[in-house]
């Protein structure tokens, strides 16, 4: 009996010391849990595209709560949502409100049968408006539109896992079908965020817009692994690849596309208003397949390089058949903690109610103040490949860029600027395509508003065109400046020293026009 009350009080010493262990673990992972939510908030209020609207965590001893609420930032993405179908605007107007539900402890999935060692699970669930739930169930049903988890380890890092589930949808009256297959994404993240690898898939996604057309794609997947380098660059490998797009559209699609938002969305980096296209998509057939971009960036010492190639195997816009492509280029010897201090720098402009002009001024102020120890660094471009193939032959291109031994005096110096310069580049290309370029350019040039009374004759304009372009290219096959053959034109291209060749012949530039006599000069100087 004695024995027995012994084993209780030792199985019940266990067990309350068992659960302080675990009570103290949970309490102390509660907030590394805390801490790491907090780092993740940081990024997102960091972020261009959203704004946040409130932001409150409440840290319990086995669970905490975190309750973030977002809207996009309309001075960026305002312009786009009225190019959305109108029943689809509710789902991006409005606010974002999210909660994180943390789960904390040795063991935070037990209760739903997952046994694996973790600080914490964090699932979110969203807030939504009853009409963007109601636009939402159209699609989904009853299933939840987006599933977030968050798993912290124990060792800082995570996995993070976003999964959309299929959806089939169909509008009878107005022959539209959408069939969506899901969106799937991973991200294996060490302590800080600093370092992560990310997949994701998107099996495919088919529109039928009744009349109107079809636009389909399948096979989306995208892949990186990243760390930080010593220089504070961000360094690894991006891969994107897409095994098929197609668009067979009936109608004409005007377009103004804000491209400069789209950039800084992208890339941070203010370009103006000056690059933002608009006109109209004709009715067109387009397919495009096996398109796919990898970007690789490495460290040596202080310098990154970095190196992206760009492939698809076919690309037809209605009866034009292009492809294969083959685009490899590269960006060596970039001055690491120049491009550090030149990225933070430029972040900090602020944009919002800036005059374009005098918001180009202070990007342009800010590259030469922070970029020069980039080019004082010797930094070097190259294009590897370049490989065309089009439906009047092939474009081929080499080449490369390089800027040596750079001082604070050639700045002020433009010649001796240039001098610094050493480029080559070899250029293939079809004639026919050329006078395409051409006759296009002419065309731009002379069209007029169509009310206007008086409209050019377009004929008589590329008949112009085509003729001064003969003109010239015939010129140019008499001072051996480019080579002809079977349609295709040839040329290179080699500067050092300040000294200009091509296709290996002297080209005076136009500093040194007046340095050497005229041909004719020369000729009766001799005599």
């Amino acid at each position: 009996m004695n024995v027995s009350k012994h084993r209780l009080i030792l199985g019940g010493g266990a067990l309350v010391a068992t659960f302080a262990l675990y009570s103290g673990f949970a309490y102390w992972a509660g907030i590394k849990a805390e801490e790491t939510l907090a780092e993740q908030h940081r990024m997102i209020a960091q972020s261009p595209v959203f704004t946040i609207k409130s932001h409150s965590y409440q840290r319990g001893w086995f669970s905490s709560e975190e309750t973030t609420e977002l809207e996009l930032n309309k001075q960026l993405v305002g312009p786009y949502l009225a190019l959305l179908p109108e029943n689809l605007r509710p789902l991006f107007s409005g606010t974002l409100r999210y909660h994180h539900k943390v789960k904390h402890g040795l063991l935070p999935g037990l209760f739903d049968f997952d046994l694996r060692p973790a600080r914490a699970i964090v699932r979110t669930e969203f807030d939504m408006s009853e009409g963007t739930r109601k636009t939402l169930q159209r699609f989904f049903g009853d299933a939840e539109p987006i599933t977030v988890i968050n798993r912290l380890g124990l060792t800082g890092g995570g996995e993070l896992t976003v999964t959309v589930p299929k959806f089939d949808y169909e509008e009878t009256l107005a022959g539209v079908k959408m069939n969506w297959q899901g969106f799937n994404l991973k991200v294996d993240y060490r302590s800080g965020y600093r370092e992560y690898n990310v997949e994701s898939t998107t099996p495919g996604f088919v529109l039928q817009a009744g009349p109107k057309g079809r636009f389909a794609f399948d096979g989306i997947k995208y892949q990186s692994e990243i760390r930080p380098g010593a220089t504070g660059v961000k360094l690894g490998t991006s891969a994107l690849s897409v095994d098929d797009i197609k668009l067979n559209w009936n109608e004409a699609i005007p377009y103004s596309i804000k491209l400069n938002e789209l950039i800084y969305l992208v890339s941070r980096v203010r370009v103006g208003e000056f690059i933002n296209p608009s006109g109209e998509f004709r009715p067109s057939r387009v397919e495009l397949s096996k398109l796919a971009y990898q970007i690789v960036t490495s460290e040596q010492d202080e310098y990154v390089n970095t190196r992206g190639k760009l492939d698809f195997d076919r690309f037809a816009y209605n009866d034009s058949v292009y492809g294969p492509l083959k685009l490899d280029v590269s960006a060596n010897h970039l001055h690491g903690p120049t491009l550090v201090k030149l990225d933070a720098a430029l972040s900090k402009l602020p944009f919002e109610g800036k005059d374009p002009s005098l918001l180009r001024k202070r990007y342009i102020d800010t590259i030469m103040q922070q970029g020069l120890p980039l080019l004082k660094n010797d930094p070097k471009l190259l294009l590897n490949t370049f490989y065309l193939r089009m439906p009047n032959g092939e474009v081929k291109a080499n080449g490369s860029l390089a800027l040596a031994g750079l001082q604070d005096a050639d700045m002020k110096d433009p010649i001796s600027f240039l001098k610094r310069f050493n480029a080559q580049a070899s250029i293939e290309l079809p004639e026919q395509t050329l006078q395409n370029l051409v006759v296009a350019q002419a065309r731009n040039l002379f069209t007029v508003d169509a009310s206007a009374e008086e409209q050019p004759n377009m004929a008589e304009v590329e008949s112009l065109a085509k003729s001064l372009l003969a003109a010239q290219l015939g010129e140019w096959e008499q001072q051996h400046l480019i080579k002809r053959n079977g349609g295709q034109l040839a040329t290179s291209l080699h500067f050092a020293s300040g000294e200009l060749r091509v296709n290996q012949q002297k080209v005076n530039l136009p500093w040194q026009e007046s340095d050497e006599p005229a041909p004719d000069a020369a000729a009766s100087a001799a005599k």
